[in-house]
């Protein structure tokens, strides 16, 4: 029980990741029950977690790739679905700020930019609008 609270004291965890790692120091009984014990104590709540997580990534990564961070940390899908949604607003914007942010990695360059885009795990269609306005407001400003 103390090495589960140690661990959740340095970073939120989902009930998965705590269970993988208490399953490795003791039995999988035990580690069952300690995290049911904690679940109910409100210490683990993938709900919390997920929200966290999406709240802490928002700004580098794509609604894909925290989708697919959160099922690799054994998130389900339904609340994986749920955190997303509340932060539905702004992928294009955010994906068009990774782009300012990051000039040196895509030059100026279509292709790139939508490859970069993917590559954070923005949809195709989010990443070609944000490609298409970026290049959009560098023609605005040359012409000026």
């Amino acid at each position: 029980m103390q090495y589960a609270l140690r661990s959740l004291g340095s970073r939120m965890q989902s009930r998965r990741e705590l269970l993988d790692k208490l399953v490795r120091r003791s039995d999988p009984e035990t580690a069952e029950k300690v995290v049911a014990r904690l679940e109910e104590w409100g210490y683990v709540d993938d709900a919390a977690f997920a929200e966290a997580f999406v709240r802490s990534h928002r700004g580098r990564w794509g609604r894909l790739r925290i989708a697919a961070e959160l099922r690799k940390r054994g998130v389900s899908e339904e609340v994986i679905k749920e955190s997303l949604e509340e932060d539905d607003s702004g992928e294009a914007a955010r994906a068009l700020d990774l782009l300012e942010r990051y000039r040196w990695r895509h030059r100026g360059e279509k292709t790139r930019m939508v490859r970069f885009l993917q590559g954070r795990g923005f949809d195709l269609g989010t990443a070609l609008e944000a490609a298409e306005n970026y290049l959009r407001l560098q023609e605005d400003e040359e012409n000026g």
